[in-house]
């Protein structure tokens, strides 16, 4: 079994893959390798170009192999699929449409070599300024300085142990995790919340491009905004089992710029506005998440916004559908008054 596997499940991006894939090979053919690290793809049965690349890029490069799945399945299988089929005692779960960047593979292989962790954060290029510096820590103390999401969430940031995955996906909460957005980030807090971990502080790999149409279509499809609520679902399990024993610093919840509560209540406002409201328990979750914290003053602001925004959404409903009401007799009079009531013609008298 090699050291470290790029393990990368892929649908339809046959260009995006081949640039992501010869990318990975230059570095590791650099480092010499190639006997140590792999690199296996889980093809979620394509129907573009995407089996031809890949044997295209298995005759050049002997330490790439690949599967295809009998019947294109939803994202979570793929997922499966590749963990358990990358022979590496660590994987490096790499998104399709995302690129290693310059030394990044050196920094993270000397890392594996040097630090003992079961999780290797590998530092988002987008993400400015980086420290330049490399932390040690565990699992729970990072997703509390860095926020879960930042450190665990973008998939293609995370080195982990295989056997990390391999318990995740023998939990029988599993099946619940996977329900959400950041399945991954449930199963790891919930099997290695206390082992050791390793932050790179460096640019180590970006997303290719900015979000296109296609990113959008596939989220609208796989119903991904929807379930970064069910997430909070999942930590509501974990402190159920005792996993999460003390509330989190609010720095857990941070999501990019913003706190994901914040996040969550425009949500929950901007799809009322647009007429495709998300389920009512939205709001119940994001109350939920002021809950888990330990700042007890913003969790207060945090429930006092909730409550004015639903009552407002609320209030604007009623009004709509008073306002639906109110058109509708209106219209009944308008259709009413212009019935005919006279026969056509002239009515002035007989010739």
């Amino acid at each position: 079994m090699k050291k470290l596997c790029f393990a990368i499940p892929t649908w339809n991006r046959a260009k995006k893959l081949e640039r992501c894939v010869r990318e990975m090979a230059r570095q590791i053919i650099e480092l010499g390798r190639q006997d140590e690290i792999g690199i296996f793809v889980s093809d979620n049965r394509s129907d573009d170009d995407t089996p031809q690349v890949l044997a295209k890029l298995k005759r050049q490069y002997s330490f790439l192999d690949y599967c295809r799945l009998d019947k294109h399945t939803d994202a979570r299988y793929n997922f499966e699929s590749v963990c358990r089929n990358a022979p590496g005692e660590f994987l490096w779960i790499f998104g399709d449409d995302d690129t290693l960047l310059k030394d990044g593979l050196r920094l993270v292989w000397h890392v594996l070599n040097t630090k003992e962790a079961v999780i290797i954060h590998a530092g988002n290029g987008w993400l400015k300024p980086h420290s330049y510096k490399i932390y040690e820590g565990t699992v729970l103390e990072f997703a509390n300085k860095m926020g879960f999401n930042q450190f665990i969430g973008w998939i293609t940031a995370i080195v982990i142990k295989k056997e990390i995955i391999r318990q995740m996906m023998e939990l029988r909460e599993w099946d619940k995790y996977t329900e959400a957005s950041f399945s991954h980030a449930l199963g790891i807090l919930h099997v290695a919340t206390h082992e050791p971990a390793v932050v790179i502080d460096f640019p180590i790999c970006e997303p290719m491009e900015p979000q296109t149409k296609e990113d959008i279509k596939r989220w609208e499809q796989e119903n991904i905004g929807w379930r970064y609520f069910i997430t909070v679902e999942g930590l509501q399990i974990l402190f159920q089992l005792g996993i999460l024993k003390e509330k989190l610093n609010p720095l857990f919840f941070k999501y990019l710029n913003y706190y994901l509560w914040d996040r969550f209540i425009t949500n929950m406002i901007a799809t009322e506005l647009v007429g495709k409201p998300f389920p009512s328990k939205g709001w119940d979750l994001i109350l939920a998440m002021a809950d888990m914290i330990d700042d007890i003053e913003m969790a207060k602001n945090i429930r006092n916004c909730v409550i004015t925004s639903y009552q407002l959404c609320n209030t604007r409903n009623i009004l709509l559908n008073q306002i639906t009401a109110i058109n509708t007799i209106l219209k009944g009079v308008i259709d009413e008054a212009n019935i005919p009531i006279f026969e056509p013609g002239w009515a002035g008298g007989q010739k």
